[in-house]
């Protein structure tokens, strides 16, 4: 006897194809096995995608009318697909988070100015995906230093989210103009010191491989100078006016400190150096002189590392190419940059690297060039 055959029932869940197909649709991705496999459209991808759509910040759509709409005209939005943009995840929203609690919190942004606030900052952020990867990026950075037992987990997705802004970034081929000059400002800030940091703090143990590293950071830093020099009469009238503006006093205010009065003093009564080589290393010592200055203020941990930052941002591509080349007296212009971060070890930022640069360059160059490397030489006396 031929047992009936028991009725198919029909799923309330899974895509159209599995349904016509009578088969289990698994619905654990985003697009279901059975349609992979056959290379089949899927309606339950088209559906998910149309969801993210209306989540993400390009969109916009905030009434309940707007959704309406996404659901009952596709055709009327651009629907990225899955492999367009990763969805967002809670690790992200442990990320973001963290940045706002966290990054700058501990950066005492509410301390730099009264022109600028942290709900005015997040204004900027949420419709600039690249600058929304960034910030997720050095959230997960800082979580790779603070965490060690999840190090390599947090570091990897920085890396990661780092490389999504940055070809957001260059995706949208952005013109500078009142609008964006903010956002970009604040990538490029952010860019740079991520970039920074991660060859200081996770640094190679080879000096060699260090410097290999620490140059090429040097040069992605003319990018930032680049677009500050741009937008600077734009960003002056935008809510980051008194930040931008205090930070440019504390280093305008000339060469008041004599940290590097007796490098300079050597470096002119130098018979080794080729006039313009003279010249290169003389603005590029000065300039470190005044982000010296700049960090003395100590309005908020955000007021220095901006004067700190100004270093790498400024310097001449002359030095870096000097610096490439391991020429003596440009090595001892960096033992006395180490000497800076030194003295701001307790920044998450930077942490024991100023030592690292001062004790491998010491070595580099041995016991000849002791007498040019005075100052930054004494912090290892105390360390």
């Amino acid at each position: 006897m031929v047992c009936p055959r028991k009725p198919h029932r029909k799923s309330r869940k899974g895509c159209i194809e599995c349904k016509r197909r009578h088969i289990k649709c698994d619905e654990s991705r985003p697009t279901c096995v059975n349609c992979s496999v056959s290379r089949r459209h899927c309606s339950y991808e088209q559906m998910l995608s149309k969801a993210y759509a209306f989540v993400q910040p390009s969109c916009r759509k905030k009434s309940s009318k707007a959704l309406e709409k996404v659901s009952s005209k596709p055709d009327d939005v651009h629907v990225p697909t899955v492999d367009d943009s990763p969805a967002v995840n809670t690790l992200h929203l442990e990320l973001f988070h963290h940045f706002f609690t966290d990054i700058l919190t501990c950066f005492d942004l509410d301390k730099c100015s009264s022109g600028v606030s942290t709900t005015e900052v997040m204004n900027y952020i949420l419709p600039a995906p690249y600058l929304v990867n960034q910030i997720l990026a050095l959230a997960a950075f800082h979580l790779s230093i603070v965490r060690p037992v999840k190090h390599e987990f947090y570091k990897h997705h920085a890396t990661r989210l780092q490389t999504h802004a940055l070809t957001a970034f260059n995706d949208a081929n952005l013109e500078i103009t009142p609008d964006t000059c903010v956002p970009m400002f604040l990538f490029s800030s952010a860019l740079a010191i991520h970039i920074l940091c991660d060859k200081l703090v996770f640094r190679s143990p080879d000096f060699s491989a260090f410097l290999d590293h620490f140059i090429q950071s040097l040069k992605l830093h003319r990018g930032v100078r680049a677009i500050t020099n741009e937008s600077w009469h734009l960003l002056l009238q935008s809510p980051l006016k008194y930040l931008l503006e205090g930070e440019g006093n504390a280093l305008s205010q000339g060469i008041s400190g004599n940290e590097c009065s007796e490098l300079l003093s050597m470096l002119e009564t130098s018979n080794s150096l080729d006039h313009n080589v003279r010249i290169t290393y003389r603005q590029t010592t000065e300039v470190l002189q005044m982000a010296i200055n700049g960090t003395c203020a100590h309005l908020s941990k955000l007021s220095m590392i901006g004067p700190i930052m100004s270093w790498p941002v400024t310097i001449a591509p002359e030095y870096i190419d000097l610096l490439s080349e391991r020429q003596p007296h440009a090595l001892v212009i960096l033992s006395h940059f180490g000497a800076l971060l030194h003295l701001h070890r307790d920044m998450w930022t930077f942490g024991d690297s100023g030592l690292y640069i001062i004790d491998s360059v010491g070595r580099y160059l041995g016991p000849p060039w002791n007498e040019w490397l005075r100052w930054p030489n004494s912090f290892l006396q105390h360390s």
